[in-house]
C-alpha cells in the first residue's frame, strides 16, 4: 500500500524511522550476511513496531502525572485523537508537537537500545558495509599525499604505481583499480637462471593500468608528499609502529620517486 498524500507519506516515514535508526547503528558494528528486502524490511518494521509503542508508552504516562498533578495537556490525548475526528483540527500544533515528540523520543530508545546491546556483547564499531578500499584511498590518506600502491596479482607479478581511480564499492572481485605516473613499474616473470624477477619501469611508455579486483592478491600501499616525494606515515599509526627509514622497504622494491626515503 503506497501513501497517497503527503501527510500519509509523513506518518508512515515517522513509523519506519525509529527501526532505520536501529538498523544503521546496527550495521556499524555488526558486517552481517547478505539478506533478502523481505527479511530487512520486516525486521525493520518490528524493530520499528516495538520502540514507537514504548515511546508512546512512555508519553502517555508522562501526559497522566502532569494531567493529575499539575493540569497541564503536555501531549495530545490519544482517546479524543481516535474517537473524536475534528480533533485534530482543533489541536493541530498540539498534535504535531506530540508526533514530532513521540518520533524522538522512539529513535532514541533506539540508540540507547544498541548501545546497550554493544556494551554487553562488547561490540566496537566495524567497518560494516564499509569497502576497505575507502578507508585505506580516502580516509586514512593524509592531507598533501598520494598514495603509491603495490598490487600483487594471484599469478605473482606485480605492479607499482601511484593511485589514479579505483571503484568505491560493490563485490570486490568486479572492481577495478587504476595506476599512472611515469615510475609505474612491472615486476614480472624470473630472470633466466635465478630467483629474482624482471623489473621495468613502463611509466614511461604506457600512461595507466588498470587492474581487475579478480586478479589482486593483496595491495600495499604508502602515502608520500605530493611535492616532495617523502613518505608520510598516516594519522591513525601509532608512533610506536613507526619503524628506521632503512626498514621500511625492502630493497628489491622500486623506488616510488626520486628522493623518497
Amino acid at each position: 500500500m503506497v501513501p497517497q498524500t503527503i501527510g500519509a507519506l509523513a506518518s508512515f516515514l515517522a513509523l519506519v524511522a525509529p527501526g532505520i535508526v536501529f538498523e544503521l547503528l546496527r550495521e556499524q558494528r555488526r558486517a552481517g550476511p547478505k539478506e533478502t528486502v523481505f527479511r530487512e524490511a520486516s525486521r525493520v518494521a518490528l524493530s520499528s513496531l516495538a520502540f514507537t509503542v514504548a515511546s508512546t508508552a512512555i508519553l502517555l504516562g508522562v501526559h497522566a502525572a502532569t494531567a493529575k498533578w499539575f493540569g497541564w495537556r503536555l501531549f495530545a490525548d490519544l482517546t479524543a485523537l481516535v474517537a473524536k475526528p475534528d480533533y485534530v483540527k482543533q489541536n493541530v500544533a498540539l498534535v504535531a508537537y506530540s508526533a514530532v515528540a513521540e518520533l524522538v523520543l522512539a529513535c532514541a530508545l533506539a540508540a540507547a537500545f544498541d548501545t546497550v546491546l554493544a556494551r554487553r556483547r562488547q561490540q566496537p564499531r566495524s567497518l560494516g558495509k564499509q569497502s576497505a578500499w575507502v578507508k585505506v584511498f580516502r580516509e586514512d590518506r593524509p592531507p598533501g599525499t598520494v598514495c603509491w600502491v603495490h598490487v600483487m596479482l594471484e599469478d605473482g607479478a606485480s605492479f607499482f604505481g601511484f593511485l589514479r581511480s579505483y571503484d568505491a564499492a560493490g563485490d570486490p572481485d568486479t572492481r577495478e583499480i587504476v595506476l599512472e605516473g611515469t615510475k609505474l613499474t612491472y615486476v614480472g616473470e624470473p630472470v633466466t637462471g635465478g630467483d629474482e624477477k624482471k623489473v621495468t619501469v613502463i611509466g614511461r611508455d604506457w600512461e595507466r593500468v588498470v587492474i581487475p579486483g579478480s586478479r589482486i592478491k593483496f595491495m600495499r600501499v604508502q602515502y608520500l608528499d605530493a611535492e616532495s616525494g617523502e613518505r608520510v606515515d598516516s594519522a591513525r599509526r601509532p608512533a610506536s609502529e613507526v619503524s628506521d627509514d632503512a626498514t621500511r622497504r625492502t630493497p628489491a622494491e622500486p623506488a616510488p620517486a626520486p628522493g623518497t626515503p
